[in-house]
């Protein structure tokens, strides 16, 4: 399990003036064997970033043996594994294009990320641009004085019909204690310069270049990294011992072997951030710089394992509509919940089997799913597989409303898929799983990366159940049922309970922000009291019965009431005085938690250590 600590700071690096943009021979190398002329043409680029501190990339593309009347050029609008249009366009400034001599080409934008250049009669040319990043997420970019990280949608153009083409970039440092860390191989002979074999490689690897700490290790015979970025109080020992054991208990699931190389863990410790984007050779995790005590640790260790994950389910197996990625618009898929909500059941069983964590955190994770699940009235409005279609237009769009009308296809995704794997596993007595079914789909799919269909899925799981599977597809991703927890517990000697609302005040159906007195009005659920009463969202709550109220004390105040009680809520509405009545309801359960039954059977007992153990 544990892994071996073999390296650290990484200091080998060329240095280019600061103010220096060489640009890139496009005569280059793959790492293994030399380009060869064709009549396709040659791609380069050439990054630069000559004052970090002001937050900007320096780009030049050069284009050779190019032949046509007219070349163009695209700025992905999003990037696979965050599946939203992001415009990245908005942030490229500073357009040029020259031929090979220097002169001026003449060029126009025909769409949002669509650039096109008169190129009659010439074969080389010289695009340049600057990217602005002062996005510190796993998915944009981030320049600052200490460091350039950069995905590649949002800072590379592509030719579109040329996807397919091999791309070098060269990376120009600005100060010689910066250092370089990719995922893509250095071309033989070019200090600082990388290989992508086509677009979507570059795409899915990003660049971490700047001042961070380096540490290798190897695992199942392969080299990682963790390339950590900021300061704060993790224990890489202790990452590096858990990710080992992660990685091998998730090699397991997928037939024991690696699909890579090497692999690099890409770690920014941030403010407040919070995210992991999935690529094939590493990932991008960005985690609070101070979060790594005790629980706040293992949810760290849930991101690892979930992105990890990813390796296989998402990067080699994928639905059919994500084969080919369209980096111009929206790639619709249902099968999202597939792609995501079993990674997200899987991050939470897989440091349990590592034994990173005992059953009783397993179990009060799963409660906290349920419960967020549960007091989610979205659930009763959107299907998992609407979820999973719609989330170019809901899922990473949230507004006041959302949570009324919208579910997570990774939440309630990784429920469907826990109670999958529990009906296979009592059917079988544990002999079969879910773990078959990722299997499955990983040796008829993702080995040879075939995009598989939501036919071809649905057939693969009754396979491995023995059984039809229409009624649990109707009930759990095609409608809106409710999800039956202890009808798939009850085989392993757990029940789902929620607290008990004795204690609780009568449900009124507002949250408040805590911001500016914490008397906004931030989100009102549906059928709710206050909902039809008529509130919303950005009214300013004052009082209730003429007696001032906010956050602090809301709960406390309506607790002096009871479940019928008609009161009165004063509130600004539009800078307007309103009054409001309204009648309070019955309290309700705001925390789920998965519990032992009492005297569980033999078989119980065999069931749930079968389950837990893998």
């Amino acid at each position: 399990m544990a892994a071996d600590r073999i390296g650290s700071m990484d200091d080998r690096n060329q240095l280019q003036s600061p103010n220096q943009v060489t640009p890139l021979q496009p005569e280059f190398s793959h790492p293994d064997r030399p380009i060869t002329q064709t009549s396709q043409p040659l791609l380069s680029y050439s990054v630069s970033m000559p004052q970090p501190q002001t937050h900007l990339l320096q780009l030049q593309l050069v284009v050779s043996n190019w032949d046509a009347d007219y070349l163009d050029l695209q700025l992905p609008v999003w990037t696979p594994g965050s599946y939203l249009v992001r415009e990245y366009a908005k942030h490229l400034q500073d357009f040029e294009a020259v031929d090979g001599s220097g002169g001026q080409l003449l060029w126009q934008k025909i769409s949002k990320n669509h650039w096109r250049l008169e190129t009659h009669g010439i074969d080389t040319i010289q695009v340049s641009y600057r990217i602005f990043g002062h996005d510190l997420t796993v998915r944009t970019n981030h320049i600052d004085g200490t460091h350039a990280y950069f995905n590649g949608a949002a800072t590379f153009m592509y030719l579109p019909g040329h996807e397919n083409q091999p791309i070098a970039v060269k990376i120009n440092l600005p100060y010689d204690n910066w250092a370089i860390a990719t995922a893509l191989p250095e071309v033989a002979g070019q200090p600082n310069t990388f290989f992508a074999k086509d677009f979507d490689t570059l795409v899915d690897s990003p660049f971490e270049v700047g001042i961070h700490q380096r540490v290798e290790f190897n695992v199942l015979g392969k080299q990682h990294q963790f390339v950590v970025w900021g300061e704060g109080n993790p224990d890489l020992n202790q990452i590096i011992q858990d990710t080992a054991a992660v990685i091998e208990e998730e090699a397991n699931i997928f037939g024991g072997g690696l699909p890579y190389d090497r692999y690099m863990f890409l770690l920014h410790l941030s403010a407040s951030g919070y995210g992991g984007l999935e690529h094939k050779d590493c990932c991008s995790l960005n985690y609070p710089r101070f979060g790594f005590r005790k629980e706040k640790y293992l949810r760290f260790i849930n991101l690892v394992a979930h992105e990890f994950f990813h390796t296989w389910n998402v990067k080699r197996l994928r639905p059919k509509e994500l084969e080919t990625f369209d980096y111009g618009q929206e790639n619709y898929t249902p099968s999202l919940w597939f792609c995501e909500g079993v990674t997200s059941y899987y991050d939470q069983v897989i440091p349990l089997r590592a034994h990173i964590y005992d059953a009783k955190h397993f179990f009060k994770l799963i409660g906290d799913s349920i419960t967020r699940f549960q007091t989610n009235p979205g659930r009763q409005v959107q299907s998992l597989r609407e979820s999973s279609f719609d989330t170019w237009i809901k899922l990473y769009r949230p507004e006041p409303h959302t949570p009324n009308t919208q579910v997570s296809y990774y939440l309630k995704g990784e429920l469907v898929a826990m109670l999958l794997d529990l009906m296979i596993r009592h059917k079988f007595q544990n002999q079969r799983s879910l773990d078959d079914v990722v299997q499955v789909m990983w040796e008829k799919f993702g080995r040879i990366e075939k995009g598989f269909s939501e036919t071809e899925l649905f057939a693969v799981i009754e396979s491995v159940a023995d059984q039809s599977i229409q009624y649990f597809l109707h009930q759990y991703l095609y409608s809106t049922s409710e999800l039956d927890y202890n009808f798939y517990f009850e085989p392993f000697g757990l029940e789902v309970q929620h607290n008990s609302t004795q204690d609780y005040p009568p449900y009124l159906g507002i949250n408040l922000d805590g911001a500016n007195g914490g008397r906004l009005v931030k989100f009102v659920s549906a059928n709710s009291p206050a909902h039809l009463a008529g509130i919303s969202p950005g009214d300013e709550l004052l009082a209730i019965n003429g007696i001032r109220v906010s956050q602090d004390n809301l709960v406390d105040r309506l607790h002096d009431f009871k479940a019928g009680d008609e009161i009165e809520l004063t509130l600004f509405r539009q800078d307007q005085l309103v009054d409001s009545r309204l009648v309070l309801d019955q309290p309700i359960a705001d925390r789920y938690n998965l519990v032992h039954v009492p005297n569980p059977t033999n078989a119980q007992k065999h069931n749930l250590r079968s389950w837990l153990i893998g």
